[in-house]
């Protein structure tokens, strides 16, 4: 009866593994040709993409649901055991990472740490503004409750639409056209989204990224050459209202252009730069054009991008909805041979405690 009981326990988890199996399976170059053939779809494809409207709920653009694995173009083995000696060769522990955040954490705002999480409906994400305070008392005696006060912010669904052409020589020919169809969309998302995060400007159904959301006070306006110095003052800033233990908590994120110019900068009379320092002094900094654009060059050929700093620490979050519906269009490119496959992905962005754990540094210059 007992072993009964367990198995019945074990069957919904290994339903979800075999699921989650399937949906590394997903066909995208298959569900592609299915609809520029006007087949309709079965198998696999059609089992998964059923499931996932159930799960789901119905399409929101009349696409066809696909599951983020598709995206997904880490391969690995579906299980892992550990035989080296003095075990049991039982599972080796390994972090457990869902296919959502697999496709997000090569992206410039995982890195900055901003953590990609599935949600339905209209979830709030609540955030204590004061109070919640320790005491010390004695031994045998106890402390009031101190009155908190609490604030929270709901997402809104905002819409993701990312279009790819491909030609339908390619489609049919190409023998790697499955992992050239998940790398070049995965890539165009990933970008869209991180372009998102740091510029996204709350208008026009973007969403609010870190340029627009930190304001006041968290803006500060460096109007100097990047240096070791200034961004170690700003960290300090960071380091001290975000009450943390150590540096290894603060992130920077900045254009690749600041790289470049804290390298060219040395220390005089050394071969040591200013990212030597950087670095040395525990920072690790993302890179990317997505972070901040150039400001245009001056008459003297300087320029000047944002830099932003995060204690995050589970402060920054993507909530997506669903899975990726897939739009596959074989009509409004045809006079050029091509496939028109547009993606919709539901998501938005949330931040707490900017007043205390974000930081935009604005106008770093790239010359003296």
């Amino acid at each position: 009866m007992e072993g009964a009981e367990r198995d019945q326990i074990k069957e919904p988890e290994k339903a979800e593994t075999d699921f989650e199996r399937e949906c590394r399976n997903f066909s995208l170059s298959g569900l592609t040709a299915s609809v520029t053939e006007g087949k309709p779809l079965d198998g696999r494809e059609l089992e998964i993409s059923q499931e996932l409207e159930q799960r789901n709920g119905p399409s929101q653009k009349g696409g066809i649901q696909v599951p983020w694995a598709v995206f997904d173009l880490e391969e690995r083995a579906d299980l892992a055991t550990d035989a080296s000696a003095g075990t049991s060769q039982e599972l080796a522990s390994r972090p457990v990472m869902n296919h959502l955040q697999r496709f997000f954490e090569t992206s410039a705002a995982a890195r900055f740490g901003i953590k990609a999480i599935q949600v339905s409906g209209t979830p709030a994400f609540p955030e204590i503004t004061g109070g919640g305070t320790m005491s010390w008392v004695a031994e045998g005696a106890g402390s009031d409750a101190t009155a908190i006060t609490t604030t929270s912010q709901t997402p809104t669904i905002k819409t993701a639409n990312a279009r790819y052409v491909v030609t339908r020589q390619a489609a049919k020919q190409n023998p790697a056209i499955e992992s050239i169809l998940r790398r070049d969309l995965a890539e165009v998302m990933r970008e869209g989204i991180d372009l998102a995060a740091f510029q996204g400007t709350g208008a026009n159904e973007q969403p609010t990224g870190l340029e627009n959301a930190l304001t006041g006070a968290r803006a500060i306006n460096v109007s100097d050459i990047a240096s070791f110095t200034e961004l170690h003052l700003r960290a300090t800033t960071l380091w001290e209202s975000a009450k943390l233990s150590d540096v290894s908590g603060i992130n920077f994120a900045g254009a690749p252009i600041l790289r470049q110019t804290l390298i060219d900068s040395l220390i005089t009379g050394t071969a040591v730069s200013e990212y030597d320092r950087f670095r040395s002094a525990g920072f690790s900094g993302v890179w990317s054009q997505q972070v901040s654009a150039q400001s245009a060059r001056d008459a003297t050929g300087k320029g000047a991008s944002n830099v932003y700093l995060s204690a995050t620490g589970g402060h920054a979050f993507m909530p997506t909805w669903g899975g990726v519906e897939l739009v596959i269009d074989p009509y409004s490119e045809s006079k050029s041979g091509k496939i028109a496959i547009t993606a919709f992905a539901f998501v938005d962005l949330l931040f707490q405690r900017l007043s205390t754990h974000f930081l935009k540094l604005e106008n770093v210059q790239d010359r003296a």
